[in-house]
């Protein structure tokens, strides 16, 4: 189904060899974005602003995903998580989008999530129901209504977002408030609003996530004329590089959404991937956010399963230790790349946080 320059093309692609990350295995629609929000960390990673599509056809992206050995495909295998660094509805992306959603769902058939900040119509919608995983995991972002023309230049306008929670809510699709970054001393203060109107266009609920900053987004935010001092105070140590993502303290705040979130009804989700974990109806204890989703739907763990499952993949394990939801494998020699590939997937595999030492 794809000729030799294109198995090449796909071997040689990071999706073919990228480790996941906690969300899941990221998925590239396009490279760069031109929304432009200024407190963006993509523009910090050498991404440009003027997007193109991502090179890879749909059914190459899933031959890379198929060769990549920390990726499990089917409904119990690896997360997939779109629009981690760019916006999978750009003009420029879309149909790559579309292409690498149909896909995915028919030929590896993983859960996946999508993040956006896209405003998504009816045609649009009508193109994604036909295509998409049927249980997809939406995550619209909102994060100030205030301030969404300083920060967010390009983007579409909250309220276009808040259109776009309406019509996936009214489509049946699991579709939760992406609250991140909360930016302290900018855009805190919008929390009551930003949930109530979340609330009110069919949002299930809210995943609120802290600010990371970079050199660069501490000059972008300066220079748009916002107050930065509450930001640099909850900063844990200063960037060591223009690269260097720093994450700053926001435990108060998140306290804050998880306070009013509860009182309207809205669930609040400690992380994207735990609301792909219940949009999937499955259960998930790899990390100490867990467990989410149903916890009666974790996956049974026995010793000897997990011992025959090191062995597959070449090592010879002498010890085992389970202890809550960690579970820690010593083996006998192996290479350490052998070791951590055999962590992700047995991780994968039981919903555990699983450790090959």
């Amino acid at each position: 189904m794809i000729d030799r320059n294109a198995v090449k093309r796909a071997l040689e692609d990071g999706h073919a060899r990228r480790r996941p990350r906690p969300c899941g295995m990221t998925i590239h629609t396009s490279i760069g974005c031109k929304f432009g929000c200024i407190y963006c960390y993509v523009p910090d990673m050498g991404f440009p602003m003027k997007p193109r599509p991502y090179p890879l056809t749909g059914l190459e992206l899933v031959y890379a995903l198929l060769n990549n050995p920390y990726f499990l495909p089917g409904p119990y295998g690896t997360l997939l998580a779109f629009g981690s660094v760019t916006e999978p509805f750009m003009e420029e992306a879309v149909e790559r989008t579309l292409d690498y959603l149909e896909k995915t769902r028919k030929f590896l058939g993983n859960p996946t999530q999508i993040s956006t900040k896209a405003s998504i119509g009816e045609e649009l919608l009508d193109k994604l129901l036909r295509v998409m995983d049927p249980q997809i995991s939406f995550l619209v972002t909102v994060i100030t209504i205030k301030h969404a023309k300083k920060l967010e230049p390009n983007a579409p306008k909250p309220d276009d977002r808040f259109e776009t929670i309406r019509r996936l809510s009214k489509a049946s699709v699991h579709v939760t408030l992406f609250l991140r970054p909360i930016i302290p001393g900018l855009t805190d203060a919008e929390v009551p609003t930003l949930l109530s109107k979340a609330k009110e266009s069919g949002a299930k609920g809210v995943v609120p996530g802290s600010l990371r900053v970079t050199p660069g987004i501490l000059r972008r935010l300066k220079l748009a004329g916002l107050d930065v001092e509450e930001v640099k105070r909850r900063l844990p140590r200063q960037p060591r590089n223009p690269k260097d993502q720093v994450t700053i303290r926001e435990h108060d705040l998140k306290r804050l959404v998880d306070i009013y979130a509860k009182k309207l009804g809205l669930r609040v989700y400690p992380s994207s991937c735990a609301a792909n974990i219940e949009a999937h109806n499955l259960a998930c204890y790899s990390c100490n956010w867990g467990p989410c989703g149903d916890p009666r739907k974790l996956p049974s763990v026995e010793e000897n399963d997990v011992k025959d499952a090191v062995e597959v993949f070449g090592l010879r394990p002498t010890k085992l230790v389970v202890k809550g939801n960690k579970i820690v494998v010593h083996v006998k020699d192996g290479d350490q790349r052998t070791k951590d590939v055999v962590s992700v997937i047995l991780s994968t595999v039981t919903k555990r946080d699983v450790v090959v030492r």
